[in-house]
């Protein structure tokens, strides 16, 4: 009856008095309007400036796809790629008012990390530090070059020559690789965490373990959540290796706390307005590390070169224990986000497949029959290629990181011209899933694509840690944990998938800065039966 009316009505209104014509242009000014600005922004525009990247289309001014990228960043990359017909050139997307650009070509990136006058990775990580909490007033003093040798307070505490005048922060590039490129420092990680692993896969202390232990059996044998298994372990292992014991000694919470954040810390970088559980985690973990700063260096005990020199160097240009504290908080993160992931992953793949196991474990086998340490890990790294081909497909298949760049001058990359002021992104994940490198069924797990061309690990596709200046240096004792890590638990036990063998899907829906998790419920669980 209503809808009667109505419809009797209008007409009626139309034809009536100026009322119908006003009524027809309300209704399609705006339309019309949104209409004609997608055909300048989206079509005419493009023909008039072939120098600047295309856009990804979209009907709501402002916003863009950031709703839809939110959702799955990935997908909404992809659906771009292909809209230009894969043709691999720079291209841009509008999220929420920001117009940021993707390079998906590797020859484009490879000109992105030889860039570094007009692409500028240290604001990005400025502006990181910030977002972390640390104050601006601290950063801005980390990135302030000496004007002298007097000014140079980091160089003077650690009894060392600065004659380029570099900033706290380009000094503590150098320091991380002197702790994580193989040299000394990292020797004496490699020993530490051989040992730790070593101590917390024994079955006592598996048995005895917490919550990822799910049903102790009466033959010995026990079940575990792999994802929280190796969780705990590594993180536990890690925070020992590079803080000491004393840290959770004082702080038994401190990986929960961690893995709390951790798990959502996408809603930092993405600024998302309802995250009190994810502040709450990280502000427990800072206040963990900032009851451990406010003992002496003796209290603290033995804890890794890069920790101690980042303290003695920080604390040497004024930075408060406050921020100090949220420093090493990064560091914790860093060295965490993404091991236990990647371990859980090629552990998932090792076990849902048929020939791999036996192939690995006749490596392992070889491997552990060396006499020392070390013989044991150089086996495991350098003469085991199925343990390798696991660890890069799971990671070409696992990883969604990215590098950012900030354009400070116009520069041409593709053959477009990325505008000053904008930030370039590239997402590694597009580069992984490419078959004229990596060849077909690219979607599928297959180690062997690593096993047969080894020239792989070092394609201009292959991309999961990076490149250039923010090549990750801790690629090798990643590695070597997940490696390690695997090395021991095939050596030490067999192994069965129990309850639903299904393997776990991953959650590509989720933000991430690294390795993506599995949906939630997607458990894998494993039956391990210590062998005799």
């Amino acid at each position: 009856m209503i809808l009667n009316t109505a419809t009797e009505a209008f007409p009626m209104l139309l034809g009536s008095s100026k009322l119908g014509l006003v009524l027809v242009v309300l209704l399609l000014l705006p339309s019309t309007t949104l209409v004609l600005w997608r055909l300048w922004a989206f079509t005419i525009k493009p023909i008039l400036h072939p120098s600047e990247p295309k856009e990804l289309p979209y009907w709501i001014p402002w916003l863009g796809h950031a709703i839809e990228y939110i959702k799955n960043g990935q997908r909404v990359i992809t659906k771009a790629r292909l809209y230009f017909h894969d043709s691999r050139e720079p291209f841009a997307l509008t999220l929420g008012g920001e117009k940021l650009y993707f390079l998906t070509a590797p020859e484009d990136v490879v000109m992105l990390y030889r860039n570094t006058e007009s692409l500028a990775f240290d604001r990005i990580v400025h502006e990181l530090g910030i977002t972390f909490g640390v104050s601006r007033l601290a950063m801005d003093a980390v990135y302030r070059p000496p004007v002298d040798d007097s000014d140079d307070a980091p160089a003077q505490v650690m009894a060392i020559k600065n004659p380029k005048r570099k900033s706290l922060a380009h000094l503590n590039n150098d320091f991380w690789k002197q702790q994580l490129v193989p040299g000394q420092h990292y020797y004496d990680l490699q020993d530490k965490f051989f040992t730790l692993l070593t101590d917390s896969l024994r079955p006592e202390r598996v048995r005895s373990g917490g919550a990822y232990v799910r049903a102790r059996n009466t033959d010995g044998s026990f079940t575990v959540s792999l994802q929280e298994w190796t969780r705990e372990v590594l993180i536990d292992a890690a925070v020992r290796v590079f803080f000491g014991h004393k840290l959770l000694d004082m702080s038994p919470d401190l990986i929960t706390d961690f893995v709390a954040f951790d798990e959502h810390n996408w809603k930092l970088w993405y600024k998302w307005p309802n995250a009190t559980d994810m502040f709450a985690a990280k502000s427990r973990l800072a206040s963990a590390i900032e009851r451990w700063l406010c003992l002496s260096d003796e209290e603290r005990g033995e804890c890794s070169f890069i920790v101690a020199t980042m303290i003695s160097t920080q604390r040497a240009i004024g930075m408060s224990d406050k921020d100090l504290a949220k420093v090493l908080c990064m560091v914790v993160f860093v060295t965490n986000t993404n091991t236990p992931r990647v371990c859980f992953w090629s552990l998932a793949y090792l076990f849902h497949s048929r020939e791999l196991p036996s192939r690995v474990y006749e490596e392992i086998e070889s491997a552990m029959a060396k006499d020392s340490t070390k013989e044991k890990l150089s086996f495991l790294m350098d003469s085991s290629p199925w343990l390798a081909g696991l660890f890069h497909e799971t990671l070409r298949l696992c990883s969604a990181s990215s590098s950012i760049r900030l354009v400070t001058a116009p520069t041409k990359i593709g053959g477009k011209i990325l505008p000053v002021g904008s930030r370039v992104i590239v997402p590694f994940r597009q580069m992984h899933f490419d078959e004229r490198v990596f060849g077909g069924d690219i979607e599928a797990f297959h180690p062997e694509r690593f096993v047969e061309n080894k020239g792989l690990v070092n394609s201009t596709s292959y991309r999961p840690f990076g490149g250039g200046i923010s090549y990750c240096p801790g690629r090798f004792i990643a590695r070597q944990e997940v490696c390690v890590f695997i090395a021991l638990l095939l050596k030490g036990y067999q192994t069965e998938l129990v309850g639903d063998r299904k393997f776990p899907k991953l959650d590509a829906g989720k933000p991430t800065t690294g390795l993506m998790d599995a949906k939630i419920g997607e458990e894998v669980l494993l039956k391990l039966t210590p062998r005799s």
